[in-house]
């Protein structure tokens, strides 16, 4: 018996079926690659029907595609307790899987192979899952994998037994007369049977008393099951022991496996599990791409919700602006306590009439640029308090739009906190704005013999965030081209105001782009490579 690292390099092997190997390989490639990162009610179902598909195609269907001479894989996989490793030690008689009571009971898998073998299988992956071991006791043309436990205590076991079984050749169900009744088995069985997997079943240490009562309500089970045709063998309790079993108790079993190691039987089963892999691999490979296609939906429908939710609030803040609203409150306050008469304003709400009042007037024109001048920045705080108040209801409603659902939640997550690009936007949109009205107002200042150029961009300003006394002095010191300016910059002011308020987007679909959505080519190149295998389904 010799004992090898867990896998090898090795030159050997026959031509692969390059067309078939290279379509395979093309659909493996789609499936590792598709990610599915949107947490869509069938994303988790479907993630882990991708792995366990990956997984057969990567370690079961290209490996015996590129080496069809490579000896048949049986696994022997049950639940805990079932007698695997004494059955696989039994068959060679010699230890060569350490059987245990403590659970897991099989800890490491084993896989054992003629040392004429051992190079046919050097480069399959299940090299990189088990122990290989040489025993010339095994059959030429039959490699045996003793698994770990189906039901086994230990997650990574419980996983490692079910990729074992997807490159499975054939399996061979081992249970006992107290276990065989457990849902666990049953459904990887019925599934492994659904992509195509022979199959078999060892009822290992029956109490002879209950022999006949336990094989016909197992025989039952199994056809009730669609399994009436499958091979069964009954090796009875032997009662405790240690090492092999006596050699007439699995003589039946291991002459079955001698007889697979022929040369036509062994590819019959890998032509007959190989061929029965295709439809469902084809049904599987759908089913991923009808997944990737509710993804490119659902991201769709994501960023249209992302958008329609600052929708509503883009336009109200458009419309209040566009009403006057900036004017309300502080600096309407600020105007009417510094125009009313003898208010330093005070003679742009009246203009005044007579030498006296001219002169008073003419006295007061510094006070009424400094007046113009201090209302002109409470207009501008007003503006930035509506616009981010605007805004700040927009990243609400955008909010409110994904909580409570996978993928939004999925948004909120990867959303940069803190409010820095907020406020960096309303600083350069009131950059912007102050450059826009002071260069409109230089093209007035001709118009005005007794404002100064300062307070011509001032009163402008004022008159356009919606102040009507402002707004009438226009009419009065700057004449109809005053008033469009004020309008124009009031409706430039709007449209700003609800594009501010549609920025908020920004960051949200910023957040969905981060999470790097699968391209709607994945789907489309998975689905052409179903079609591929509709040949060989």
């Amino acid at each position: 018996m010799t004992v090898s690292p867990a896998a090898q390099p090795s030159s050997g092997g026959v031509s692969p079926r390059l067309p078939m190997v290279e379509m395979v390989e093309h659909l493996l490639a789609g499936l590792s690659g598709a990610r599915l990162v949107l947490d869509t009610p069938d994303a988790a179902a479907t993630r882990e029907r991708r792995e366990r598909v990956a997984s057969q195609v990567r370690n079961h269907l290209l490996p015996r595609l590129r080496q069809v001479s490579a000896p048949v894989i049986v696994v022997l996989g049950g639940p805990t307790g079932a007698g695997k490793s004494t059955l696989v030690n039994s068959v060679l008689g010699d230890d060569v899987s350490a059987a245990g009571v403590l659970r897991p009971t099989t800890k490491e898998p084993i896989l054992v192979a003629h040392p004429k073998d051992a190079e046919l299988l050097a480069d399959h992956p299940v090299l990189g899952l088990a122990r290989l071991v040489e025993h010339e006791r095994v059959t030429r043309g039959v490699a045996i994998l003793d698994a770990p436990d189906l039901d086994s205590v230990s997650d990574a076991n419980r996983a490692l037994a079910g990729e074992l079984v997807e490159l499975a050749d054939l399996w061979v169900f081992v249970t006992t007369g107290s276990r065989y009744g457990d849902a666990v088995p049953w459904t990887r069985l019925t599934e492994a049977d659904e992509r195509g997997v022979s199959l078999a079943v060892v009822l290992n240490r029956v109490d002879p008393a209950a022999l006949v009562a336990v094989r016909g309500d197992l025989f039952g089970r199994m056809n009730e099951h669609g399994f009436g045709n499958v091979p069964y063998f009954v090796i009875a309790d032997v009662g405790p022991h240690e090492g092999v079993l006596p050699t007439g108790r699995v003589a039946e079993f291991a002459g079955w496996l001698e007889v697979l190691g022929r040369g036509a039987q062994s590819r019959s089963i890998i032509a007959r599990t190989v061929r029965g892999a295709w439809p469902a691999l084809r049904q599987d490979v759908l089913a991923v791409a009808g997944a990737l296609e509710v993804q490119r939906r659902t991201h769709l429908s994501l960023t249209n919700e992302i958008g329609a939710a600052t929708a509503g609030v883009g336009r109200r803040a458009r419309d209040d602006v566009r009403a006057g609203a900036i004017g309300y409150g502080a600096p309407t306050t600020t105007w009417l306590a510094a125009a009313t008469s003898g208010g330093p304003l005070a003679a742009l709400a009246n203009p005044p009439r007579g030498a006296f009042e001219h002169w008073r007037a003419r006295r007061s024109a510094q006070a009424r640029a400094a007046a113009l001048a201090a209302l002109r920045r409470t207009c501008d705080q007003a503006a930035r308090d509506l616009l981010t108040d605007a805004a700040g209801r927009g990243a609400r409603a955008i909010r409110d739009a994904l909580v409570g659902t996978g993928p939004g939640e999925q948004v909120l997550g990867r959303l940069r906190r803190g409010g820095t690009e907020r406020e960096a936007r309303m600083r350069t949109l009131l950059t912007e704005w102050t450059a826009q009205v002071d260069g409109r107002a230089r093209d007035l200042v001709s118009r005005s013999e007794t404002l100064p150029p300062a307070s011509v961009a001032d009163l402008v300003a004022v008159a356009a965030v919606g102040l009507d006394g402002p707004r009438r002095a226009v009419g009065r010191y700057l004449g109809d081209a005053g008033l469009d300016v004020v309008d124009e910059l009031r409706g430039e002011l709007a449209e700003w105001a609800e594009a501010t308020v549609r920025a908020e987007a920004e960051a949200y679909l910023e957040a969905l782009d981060s999470l790097d959505v699968d391209d709607p080519s994945a789907a489309t190149s998975l689905r052409l490579r179903a079609s591929e295998l509709k040949g060989f389904a």
